[in-house]
């Protein structure tokens, strides 16, 4: 295919013992923004109980948080925007207890979460976590699919939103320390421009093990709150034009949800379970009324046969859904409207 042409592995262990690079690298993110901590805590004058405040707060936020979420989801669950969001929290609530110089705290919790988060996810990138939908940058093979990776996209380039977030959180961080002359400003510039990268990241994430509310993730209702609360703290153009960027797009995006929800990663990914499972003859249907069959034909291919009564179902959306689950397809309409043939070659998928 031509897309791999503009595309490269991401790489696993950056050892010769094999340590995992998200390891290593999750390390060196914690090291770096204790070290800019540090920095900053010198630079701005904050007292022993700030920046005791700072450097403990989010990490035990962090724990809490993950602790809960783990037992809620029955396995390990960590989210980076809840867990960050959770640390700036508990540091602002307990800076504000004990009289801190909240601003400047602020600031300082929010430089180092934003340099740790330029090294985290590169190791997300080496280790195919928190990984794009199909498009062009990278691409994730065997020893991914091994750990976790979705087998379907195995082979075929994503967009490398984990790097794009990197770089960029690293450009928020200096933009922060270059307009830092004001107590608060530099946790301002990092927040609103994190939740708007962050908002339009999301629309191309592919990892499936997320939650939807009305067409928007998780992670983009988050968003949408933190610029509000932004507004809510600074009030100015500034402030109220990103709220309300991110509102207008929340908006659209519910408002056209049913335009989108069968592409989504969940309803991709409970496709996929049904395709696994699927026997000849035999018809399943997803949440969203999607409906398969599975019928080998004398050719040795087989006829995935695709129906819906959704409302935006097409044979338009059915080619997307297709692209999306194998990597080479021929798509037939059916004799009755609102029944699509997909026909694959059998084995292509081996399991």
């Amino acid at each position: 295919m031509t897309e791999v042409a503009f595309t490269r592995c991401a790489r696993q262990h950056l050892t010769a013992r094999r340590i995992s690079s998200y390891t290593i690298l999750g390390f060196t993110g914690y090291v770096i923004a204790n070290v800019v901590g540090v920095v900053l805590a010198s630079h701005w004058d904050l007292s022993l109980g700030e920046r005791l405040v700072a450097f403990f707060a989010p990490p035990i936020a962090f724990i809490v948080v993950v602790t809960i979420s783990s037992a809620i989801a029955g396995h390990e669950r960590i989210v980076f925007y809840q867990t960050a969001v959770a640390g700036v929290a508990t540091a602002v609530l307990i800076g504000w207890l004990v009289g801190a110089h909240v601003g400047r705290l602020l600031d300082v919790v929010t430089l180092c979460i934003g340099s740790f988060l330029v090294f985290g996810r590169i190791g997300c990138h080496s280790v195919a976590c928190c990984h794009g939908t199909l498009g062009r940058g990278v691409t994730y093979g065997p020893p991914h699919v091994a750990v976790g990776f979705w087998l379907r996209w195995s082979g075929r380039a994503l967009w490398p939103v984990q790097i794009v977030e990197s770089i960029a959180s690293g450009v928020l961080v200096l933009a922060g320390l270059a307009w830092s002359d004001e107590p608060g400003r530099a946790a301002l510039i990092y927040v609103l421009g994190y939740a708007a990268v962050r908002f339009v990241l999301e629309l191309v994430r592919g990892d499936g093990k997320r939650p939807y509310a009305r067409g928007l993730s998780e992670a983009q209702w988050v968003a949408v709150g933190t610029a509000l609360a932004c507004a809510a703290w600074r009030p100015g153009i500034v402030t109220g034009a990103f709220a309300a960027a991110l509102v207008a797009g929340a908006a659209v995006l519910v408002i056209r949800r049913h335009h989108r929800e069968v592409l989504l990663p969940p309803h991709l990914f409970e496709l996929d379970r049904i395709l696994s499972t699927a026997a000849d003859g035999e018809r399943h249907e997803t949440a969203l009324g999607v409906a398969v069959s599975r019928h080998l034909l004398p050719d040795g291919r087989i006829d995935w046969v695709l129906s819906s009564n959704h409302c935006c179902w097409s044979e338009s959306s059915a080619r997307d859904l297709a692209y999306r689950l194998w990597p080479s397809f021929e798509l037939v309409p059916g004799r009755t409207t609102g029944v699509i043939h997909v026909l694959t070659l059998s084995g292509m998928l081996p399991r």
